[in-house]
């Protein structure tokens, strides 16, 4: 299965956009919205999703699922923990309740160029380093710079269009070659800024940096233990009013999540995050539960969730015949599924982008039908953005009747039990399974296929060779998953535009090629306003669900969390919003 990471790191080509001109430093502000305006004015008074007046002290136990083997967050190779990189301060902060706007940390402010080519940065004058010595633009140039060419390889391939030109100690710009890539502000908002004075040999001996913690302990592979600083200077910054609450922070690694599970129970941490729908609905019992000693509360994420599916080669035969996708499609039956093997955790696929703006409703809205102009797209797309509506209330045996009517359209016949071509090949698909939770629905499907003679064989293996086999194009149907941003446009090209379908290791797997998607794609990548977004969505969720590229399985959007009652929680936590313990939750015993 490849991530979503994965599929941001893939990005290959750039974007077919119009010069536009530099934004001047005139035009620099506290932070930058790249959909529509800012919600946030200067010095306002932390996000809304937290508690401004939060109390510091006390802490916190948490836990993560694997191992480290490094402190070293700058040079690859080596695992650091995730965690660790909080100890380092960047440039800005997207917020959590906009589609894509960043606000000013280690900049006071920014000014970023019409056409995404260029950004500039204007280091805080206050900003300082933990022992004392001041964020300077040659950090920041250090930083991205090294990551560029020693760094994880996800970092080499998105900074590799970058480039940067140290203006003086406290301003440096920024150049992308990607010209409209929208996306370049998400990716600086998420690079830890490291000093140079201690990074520019190696790794540091000593890890220092500019962030709201210190490091206290660092015991690879099982522990790692943050200090808020006392002195930050970034504590009264608009955006981190109300956040790093915690004096002190345990983080310990478990390998087995199970394990991981019980240790929660005795109280040996704090916090946990349940991933395993089954457990939340029937491991959550006991003493502490009982006297109600252990809250938990699943959340809808902020986003449209992680979508899972089964992609289609669509270069193979006869998978290139769209009417045996879509007998494959119609014999999933995503409801008993459900119910039987993951006891109603899951929401349908449905939409792409369901329960946002972006969702396709009924017919096509005049302004779909101007992006979609001129394409391929088909009436029926345009009418109903739902390729199966009304298959869903079907009976099983209904929908294994269309789908045997579909297969014998596209050429193949039932006999002796077998699907067979004209010259009695047999249909015999081989899915690859990198992700095994998705392992028992595919097996339901695998059963419901053997009812009219289809053959699906499981693939599984080690994520290295699977991700190679997928990659170089070796497999009927893989599993994918699929998140969405809030801000569309840059995995949706890389897995689903022509331009890509033939290109050599690209993450466009299943080779589709519509001039329906990749127009609404481009008019994805060009919205600046969120009706013009919406618009786009509607028209890239009604054209690219017709073409059945994917076989869907599930959405997932909740995140399931369960805590030792001893912490206070935002009040928009409360009402729903997705919860973050270590940078908004506080001691509730001091």
């Amino acid at each position: 299965m490849l991530s979503r990471r994965q599929v941001i790191a893939g990005a290959v080509g750039s974007l077919a956009l119009p010069k536009l001109g530099w934004a001047s430093a005139g035009n620099a502000a506290h932070g930058y919205s790249v959909v529509g305006a800012l919600k946030y004015g200067a010095g306002f008074r932390g996000f809304d999703y937290v508690n401004a007046d939060a109390p510091k002290g006390g802490a916190i136990r948490l836990t993560r699922i694997g191992a480290f083997d490094t402190a070293n967050t700058l040079r690859y190779p080596g695992r650091p923990p995730t965690d660790i990189r909080l100890v380092y301060d960047r440039l800005m902060l997207a917020s959590e309740d906009e589609v894509a706007s960043y606000y000013g940390v280690l900049a006071e402010n920014l000014a970023v160029a019409d056409d995404f080519s260029e950004v500039e940065f204007f280091i805080d004058g206050d900003a300082r380093w933990q022992d004392g010595r001041p964020v300077t633009a040659q950090d920041v140039e250090f930083t991205l710079k090294t990551l560029a060419a020693e760094g994880a390889p996800y970092y080499r391939q998105v900074f590799r269009p970058v480039s940067t030109e140290v203006l003086d100690d406290k301003r440096i710009l920024v150049r992308n070659e990607r010209v409209g890539d929208r996306d370049l502000l998400r990716k600086l908002s998420t690079i830890p800024i490291h000093p140079e004075h201690l990074w520019r040999d190696g790794a540091a001996e000593t890890i220092i940096g500019s962030g709201p913690l210190r490091v206290v302990e660092v015991d690879a592979p099982r522990r790692l233990v943050l200090a808020r600083d006392q002195d930050y200077w970034g504590a009264s910054k608009p955006a981190n009013i109300g956040r790093w609450n915690f004096d002190r922070v345990e983080i310990e690694y478990y390998r087995d999540a199970n394990i991981a599970f019980e240790a929660f129970k005795a109280d040996e941490y704090d916090v946990h995050t349940e991933t395993n729908p089954t457990r939340w609905q029937t491991g959550y019992a006991g003493p502490a539960f009982d006297r109600g000693d252990i809250e938990r509360t699943a959340a809808n994420g902020a986003d449209v969730g992680t979508l899972m599916g089964l992609v289609f080669n669509m270069r193979r035969s006869p998978l290139n015949d769209r009417r045996v996708r879509e007998a494959l499609v119609t014999v999933f039956n995503f409801e008993p599924v459900n119910s039987n093997i993951f006891s109603g955790a899951y929401a349908p696929f449905g939409s792409v982008f369901a329960g946002t703006a972006l969702k396709a409703v009924g017919a096509a809205s005049t302004g779909e039908r101007d992006v979609l102009s001129g394409t391929t797209i088909s009436a029926a797309a345009l009418s109903e953005p739902d390729p199966l509506a009304g298959v869903g209330e079907a009976t099983e045996r209904d929908r294994l009747r269309r789908a045997d009517a579909l297969l014998a359209e596209a050429g193949f016949s039932l006999q002796d039990g077998q699907r067979v071509d004209a010259d009695r090949t047999p249909l015999r698909l081989e899915v690859l399974v990198a992700a095994p939770a998705a392992e028992r629905a595919i097996i339901a499907l695998q059963s419901a296929l053997s009812r009219i003679g289809v053959e699906l064989v499981l693939a599984r293996g080690d994520s290295a060779s699977l991700s190679r086999r997928m990659l170089s194009r070796d497999f009927d149907l893989a599993t994918l998953s699929w998140s969405p941003a809030r801000l569309p446009g840059t995995a949706e090209r890389l897995l689903w535009h022509s331009a890509l379908a033939d290109a050599p290791q690209s993450y466009a797997l299943s080779g589709l090629k519509s001039d329906a998607v990749d127009a609404a794609i481009e008019a994805l990548e060009r919205a600046r306003t969120r009706d013009a977004l919406a618009t786009a969505g509607r028209a890239f969720d009604r054209a690219f669900r017709h073409e059945l590229a994917l076989l869907p399985l599930w959405r997932n959007n909740k995140i399931r969390i369960a805590w030792w009652d001893r912490f206070g929680r935002p009040e928009e936590e409360v009402q729903g919003f997705p919860p973050s313990p270590m940078d908004r939750w506080w001691s509730a015993t001091g």
